[in-house]
């Protein structure tokens, strides 16, 4: 058996995986499908691959023996339907917040998979979603309008005009400023009072957002094969640009100290603070190995110098940042993969894919020493 079947759940739920979303304590894992479906996983395991670890006395050698029961379906949503493209996000300790098909409501889902509508439909569909932590707020964009929802009940108590339509949101890691990324331009609010910060000229096609762990850097994955970097602290945006696919999936690890990206044919990074911007050609760093298949996806570890990487052949790999050694995790058949995300504690990584598997792997704690 593999390492993936050893220490992996996996289910097939019959259409492609689009996101996948840990809630803020680990307890359950939300999957958003292509035909606008939504699964929801329990993390509580009574086979979890820490109680079948077995550390021999006099080798220190690790096995662990397979799994004896089998697996409970996870629950289905049938309806509402959720819209396709803008994704599920974490809300409050146990929720997740999505968009209805339609583009105009905005619903919430508990861990076990009950939902229940917080927003009525507005003027204008929604192109962009987000959340503050914990119960500070839902961020809803409507073309050039942001609005700041009660979790609860829907209620708007902050909003905010913009002269650009927005495409992606993402609050700053301390949740006091929110960029706002539209077609040629990203500007950054106050969340306060959503009063304007900064508007900075980016000519990139939008995509996925985030900022860097000190709140300095933003960085974009585009559409058109390039990265967006602006700096926050300076007002100026620049592009990592010729990129071999587009760039689907960006983050920043805290540990390595390092921004990572998907769009090639490795794992690509560049360390910060410096990273290639202006004149400055930035510090690139290595991880994993070439091959001939592009990562689709990373996602960066929570605590640890390790990133893991999901390619469109369908391999899951594991990387210590900087480093060209890599473990496979899950075997590359042609499967490509959609989704990766470490849980708030790092003990577990979901994978979704392309022909609808969702899998969870959790990782027993002597693994990582």
């Amino acid at each position: 058996m593999s390492l993936f079947d050893l220490i992996a759940r996996s289910w097939e739920l019959g259409s492609g995986v689009c996101d996948v979303r840990f809630n803020a304590i680990s307890s359950s894992v939300a999957v958003s499908l292509e035909d606008g479906t939504l699964a929801f996983i329990p993390m509580k395991d009574a086979d979890d691959p820490e109680t079948r670890l077995r550390i021999e006395a006099d080798t220190g050698r690790m096995t662990i023996r397979p799994r004896s029961q089998a697996l409970p379906m996870p629950a289905r949503t049938d309806h509402p339907k959720s819209a396709v493209g803008l994704g599920l996000r974490r809300v409050a300790q146990q929720g997740f917040v999505f968009v209805h098909v339609d583009q105009s409501e905005i619903w919430r889902a508990t861990a076990r998979g009950q939902t229940l509508r917080v927003a009525k439909a507005g003027r204008e569909p929604v192109t962009a979603l987000a959340t503050l932590p914990d119960r500070q707020g839902i961020l809803v964009a409507r073309g050039s309008g942001l609005e700041i929802l009660s979790p609860e009940d829907g209620f708007s108590f902050r909003a905010a005009m913009l002269d650009h339509d927005i495409r992606s949101i993402a609050a700053s890691p301390d949740a006091s400023r929110i960029a706002c990324w539209g077609q040629g331009h990203v500007t950054i609010l106050r969340t306060e009072d959503l009063s304007a910060d900064a508007r900075i000229d980016s000519n990139c096609e939008p995509g996925v957002l985030d900022w860097s762990p000190d709140g300095r850097w933003l960085i974009g994955g585009s559409g058109d094969k390039a990265v967006l970097l602006v700096d926050t602290d300076a007002g100026l945006a620049d592009r990592i640009v010729d990129f071999p696919a587009p760039v689907t999936a960006v983050g920043f690890s805290r540990k390595a100290g390092t921004m990572i990206t998907s769009g090639a044919f490795r794992v690509t990074g560049w360390r910060l603070p410096y990273l290639p911007f202006g004149d400055h050609e930035g510090i690139p760093v290595e991880t994993g190995k070439p091959g001939l298949t592009i990562v689709e996806t990373v996602a960066a570890h929570p605590t640890r110098d390790l990133c893991a990487a999901g390619y469109a052949n369908g391999l899951v790999t594991l990387c210590q940042i900087g480093k060209r050694e890599e473990m496979m995790l899950l075997e590359g058949k042609g499967d490509p993969v959609t989704a990766l995300e470490w849980s708030p504690d790092g003990a577990h990584l979901a994978i979704g894919t392309a022909s609808g598997k969702a899998a969870i792997a959790t990782f027993p704690k002597v693994m990582f020493k």
